[in-house]
């Protein structure tokens, strides 16, 4: 009878946890899909897409109960940030490219308008500082366009860098795309613009280009980070981090939508928002949805100088990033620095089995996490691996992601916050 009696119970344990597995999916997509949402702009910097999503957050902030650290919900900054808000055109030899398919402005790009004779140039020409002399003395009223090799090599790719954008100090630059067009966010602006161009759009035959592009650098852009509070039964603080921020629009006729990077962060982190501000837990929570952190990491830097709360009183900084996934499991980034930590996560995991494995990486200043550990705050960073590979494209948009392994994500951090010690 007992034995009976315990496998009812774990078939009606089962049957719950499944049924708050679906309802968390679902609330998740529905999260997913407004942050995504053409209104939000691609929560970047054309139409305050940033400003409005902060607004949205911290309204649910405010649904959940949670309190304010500060005044209100809002930790405000600035920082300059390079835009986009007109459409801009590209035509190779009489023929129109379409944005975000053919071609990509460099998010550094300086405005240009004209018709420019393409200069064709190799690596070897531009490394042998007599040649370079030469062809920096015709470039002027042209366009320069580049055939470098491909490479993975560190060094050589920053050679690269660097002469692209001395290049764009004279005149509009042209390259052939590196594999898929992919996107990001500057600081600054040069005097040229930079074009990216799909490798079956542009070859050694193109003669010339026809460019439309005005550029916006927006100084002291006001900027927000979105902090709420959930008190537990002792004075230590765990950091629940994910920035909202995303590429924006290059313009109205290209938007980056930003479902895995970084919507799915922010699924999560009100997620577990919701679940303590019902369960009261151990540690003090402080919820952060940062700003800027595709422009430098801008709002998290800014959140650790600023202190809301003592960082010596931080027991963890645990930062959501890219988590609409997770069909190969999740990443632990530091995870070698906080060994107990991911022993923890490990031991969770192999008990109730949420994930298929959870792997461990070593110190990275790749996402929010970083100015927090710079200053001595315990962190780790959560990603998840598998799955669809959009990322920093027009193709990361809330309806192909699939959320498939959320839930259980979800229960495994939650499970990790109630049991840090």
């Amino acid at each position: 009878m007992r034995a009976l009696i315990q496998l009812v119970m774990l078939f009606a344990w089962g049957t719950l946890q499944a049924q708050e597995a679906a309802a968390l999916q679902s609330r998740a997509k529905k999260v997913v899909a407004t942050l995504c949402a053409p209104e939000m702009h691609g929560r970047g910097y054309v139409e305050n897409g940033d400003g409005l999503a902060a607004d949205w957050i911290a309204e649910q902030y405010k649904a959940m109960g949670l309190p304010p650290i500060k005044a209100d919900y809002f930790e405000p900054f600035t920082f300059n940030v390079n835009s986009f808000p007109d459409s801009i055109k590209v035509e190779l030899d009489g023929n129109s490219l379409v944005p975000g398919v053919d071609f990509l402005v460099d998010p550094s790009s300086g405005s240009a308008s004209g018709t420019f004779e393409l200069v064709h140039l190799t690596a070897d020409a531009m490394m042998q500082p007599e040649r370079k002399a030469t062809v920096m003395g015709s470039l002027p009223g042209k366009a320069a366009c580049l055939h470098f090799p491909a490479t993975t090599n560190a060094d050589t790719l920053q050679a690269y860098r660097a002469l692209e954008r001395e290049l764009m100090h004279y005149c509009p630059v042209v390259r052939v795309a590196s594999g898929k067009l992919t996107w990001g966010a500057a600081q600054e602006a040069m005097p040229y613009p930079l074009v990216d161009v799909a490798s079956d759009q542009l070859t050694e035959a193109s003669r010339t280009i026809r460019i439309d592009v005005r550029n916006s650098l927006l100084v002291k852009h006001q900027a927000r980070n979105v902090l709420g509070t959930i008190k537990g039964k002792g004075r230590k603080w765990i950091i629940i981090g994910a920035h909202y921020d995303h590429l924006g629009q290059m313009g109205p006729d290209v938007l980056f939508p930003g479902a895995n990077d970084n919507a799915s962060g922010v699924a999560m982190l009100l997620s577990l928002a919701d679940h303590f501000s019902k369960f009261k837990p151990k540690h003090n929570l402080l919820f952060a949805a940062f700003a800027g952190e595709e422009a430098g990491l801008v709002g998290s830097d800014w959140c650790a100088v600023d202190r809301p709360i003592n960082l010596p009183d931080v027991k963890m900084m645990l930062n959501l990033d890219i988590l609409g996934t997770g069909d190969d499991g999740i990443m632990v980034v530091n995870a070698t620095e906080q060994q107990a930590a991911y022993d923890l996560l490990v031991k969770i995991n192999g008990k109730r089995r949420y994930l298929p494995q959870v792997k461990s990486r070593g110190p990275a200043c790749n996402s929010d996490h970083c100015p927090f550990v710079k200053r001595g705050v315990p962190g780790i960073f959560v990603y998840t691996l598998g799955g669809i590979a959009a990322y920093h494209d027009v193709l990361d948009k809330a309806e192909t992601l699939p959320l498939n392994e959320f839930a259980d994500l979800h229960f495994l951090l939650r499970d990790f916050i109630d049991q840090l010690k």
